[in-house]
């Protein structure tokens, strides 16, 4: 059994989850938090768990950050889109 702990302030529920979702094939796992960690078990106690694991937290943590910087952007452009369709189904 491997256990780690993370910081709740350093990753978000929805990146922690992401990154385990990715790891049920190579380890089945156990989710629990408390008021400031995410505290997760591995069945397989291997450097390669951590690794993985530490990947696609990192992965997910990128993602979520590129997703706040672009978010207003995005919605710019989806607006002007949805904008320009309906100005030419008028």
């Amino acid at each position: 059994m491997l256990e780690l702990k993370f910081n709740k302030r350093s990753y978000s529920e929805n990146v922690v989850r992401q990154a385990l979702y990715w790891m049920s094939h190579i380890s089945s796992w156990q989710l629990t938090d408390n008021e400031a960690e995410w505290i997760i078990e591995f069945n397989k106690n291997s450097t390669d768990v951590v690794h993985e694991f530490n990947r696609l937290l990192n992965d997910y943590l990128l993602r979520e950050k590129l997703d706040k910087k672009t978010r207003i952007i995005r919605e710019s452009i989806t607006l002007a889109v949805l904008e320009s369709v309906e100005r030419k189904l008028s």
